[in-house]
């Protein structure tokens, strides 16, 4: 089992440090280039062996670990879904006409690992342990996607008019877990919560500028993917 734990933890540090640098780096160049599509692709793939690898280290017999657990599940839908939505723009209307299963079950885990994090969070409150404000704070952000993402397949947002937005907001809340989780291994101070939220908070005003300089608001006037 330690075997196990040493080949996991070196995967788990070795994506999310890759992750770290591609995805700054394909944040800071330009957008649709070949620099910004390669780390963009190295991003993913880092970022899922980290995310998969949290999932079964916070599972292992001595090392479980409810909130690397729901780390690990919120980053791996973030660059799942952020990945996808490349791939759906690209090809509905020309390799396939419609969502597929795939696109349904990538929304339905959000919304129940969103619900999942905000139930575990709310008795980690109930018990006064103030951590359990991170946990629900990450829970309504993926129930939001979550209901964003059905939105989508619905119909009542179209993938054309929505995608870049859909991608800017995944990918990089995905990067912010990957220096969230820097941070706070590397970070040691009383409020230790605080470290998990600040992030997301700076994140979030980045994000922000983002989607009014490369994604601004479009109205829908017809249905997709139906």
């Amino acid at each position: 089992m330690k075997q196990l734990f040493d080949v996991l933890i070196t995967l788990h540090i070795g994506g999310g440090t890759l992750g770290l640098i591609t995805g700054t780096i394909a944040a800071a160049v330009i957008k649709g280039k070949r620099v910004h599509l390669f780390n963009g692709r190295l991003f993913f793939y880092s970022m899922l062996v980290a995310s998969l690898s949290a999932l079964v280290i916070s599972n292992l017999p001595g090392h479980k670990n409810l909130f690397l657990f729901a780390v690990g599940g919120f980053t791996l839908y973030m660059i799942c879904s952020g990945y996808r939505i490349v791939w759906l723009k690209r090809n509905i209307g020309k390799t396939i006409h419609g969502f597929t299963y795939v696109d349904h079950c990538i929304a339905w885990f959000a919304a129940l690992f969103g619900l999942f994090l905000v139930v575990m969070g709310t008795i980690g409150l109930v018990n006064k342990n103030m951590f359990g404000v991170v946990p629900v704070v990450f829970g309504f952000i993926c129930i939001n996607y979550a209901r964003e993402d059905h939105q989508m397949l619905r119909g009542k947002t179209l993938v054309r008019q929505s995608w870049l937005s859909h991608h800017i907001t995944r990918m990089m809340g995905a990067m912010i877990a990957s220096y969230t989780a820097f941070l706070v291994v590397n970070v040691q101070i009383q409020i230790q919560w605080i470290l998990w939220l600040l992030p997301g908070a700076i994140g979030g005003f980045i994000i922000a500028r983002f989607l009014r300089k490369f994604a601004p608001a479009k109205i829908a006037h017809s249905t997709e993917g139906s």
